[in-house]
């Protein structure tokens, strides 16, 4: 059994409400169908699965990538891609209300038909709303992002730079301890960097960002995937290594990380595909995609480090 029931999930986003509920996951299947479940309280009990029509008409019938976050005013926004990589967003009114409508971002200078992966986050500045960011085929990082009040959308893209002879393959974003951005990111030889907002008042580096640290970052080791959330002292950290198994890392309060963990974090079974996300209640959860196609999650008990005691589902 996987958990909550989910049908078979190949790829996973999720987000926190910053309205009544708690977080919202979306899955995506092998046929590429869309499904999504939240929690109807903050850390409280889950909705059931729906289906690609959760939000109405105009989904894209099939998914290729998506990503989500809050934007400025707390309301969450979904990011897909189809499978001509054509973006897709869809956002709520605020954030207890209802969906808007799908809408297709073609923007000015958008690399059409090119882009693989997606991370999004809620930037935490007076001027910057959500931050997306876009991996194309060739391992280049595009970016996009909200300017407020209107919450409008930059037309077009800019160039992220890449760390020193690499192609991306993966990337994660979070709000750290301070409120400033980390961006972290794999290459093709499976090595972590992570990039460092020094200044939250520019959306683009050089201004406001630091160079890439790196390679191996922390002292990781190579990485196939990656996730962070914020958490109640800073952003959690987490990797799946080249054989599946799990590692944590975790900032405390003051902004250090804590180091790796061993493998299998937690007793956590052997994943492909990790998100996660808050429950609005200062705890965070996560879920992964196990080498046998169950979908599989744990959550804290209490902010900071407690965790429940097992992952709901493993591989028999």
């Amino acid at each position: 059994m996987a958990w909550q029931n989910a049908p078979s999930l190949t790829k996973l986003t999720a987000a926190q409400h910053a309205g009544k509920r708690g977080a919202h996951l979306w899955g995506v299947d092998p046929k590429g169908s869309l499904y999504s479940i939240y929690q109807q309280t903050p850390g409280g009990e889950w909705s059931k699965w729906s289906g690609s029509d959760w939000a109405g008409t105009g989904f894209p019938k099939q998914v290729y990538e998506l990503a989500a976050c809050q934007g400025k005013a707390g309301n969450v926004i979904l990011f897909t891609l189809d499978m001509m990589r054509r973006l897709k967003c869809i956002t709520q009114d605020d954030p207890d209300g209802q969906w808007t409508g799908w809408q297709e971002l073609d923007w000015n200078g958008a690399p059409a038909g090119k882009l693989t992966k997606l991370t999004a986050v809620q930037r935490g500045v007076k001027e910057l709303g959500a931050e997306l960011w876009a991996i194309t085929n060739d391992g280049e990082i595009h970016s996009s992002h909200q300017w407020l009040p209107e919450a409008r959308w930059f037309q077009g893209w800019y160039e992220w730079p890449t760390p020193p002879d690499s192609q991306m393959i993966e990337l994660a974003a979070a709000r750290q301890y301070n409120g400033h951005v980390g961006l972290w990111g794999i290459d093709s030889k499976l090595r972590l960097w992570f990039m460092n907002e020094n200044s939250p008042d520019s959306p683009t580096p050089p201004t406001g960002w630091g160079n890439w640290e790196g390679p191996n970052w922390q002292n990781a080791p190579r990485l196939r995937n990656i996730a962070a959330v914020r958490g109640a002292e800073g952003v959690i950290l987490w990797g799946i290594d080249e054989n599946f198994r799990m590692i944590h890392n975790w900032q405390d309060g003051r902004g250090k990380w804590n180091g790796w963990s061993h493998a299998n974090w937690l007793g956590a079974p052997h994943c492909y595909e990790l998100t996660a996300a808050g429950q609005n209640n200062h705890c965070v959860q996560i879920w992964g995609v196990t080498v046998m196609g169950k979908l599989t999650s744990i959550a804290q008990t209490a902010p900071s480090c407690n965790w429940q005691q097992h992952w709901s589902d493993k591989d028999d």
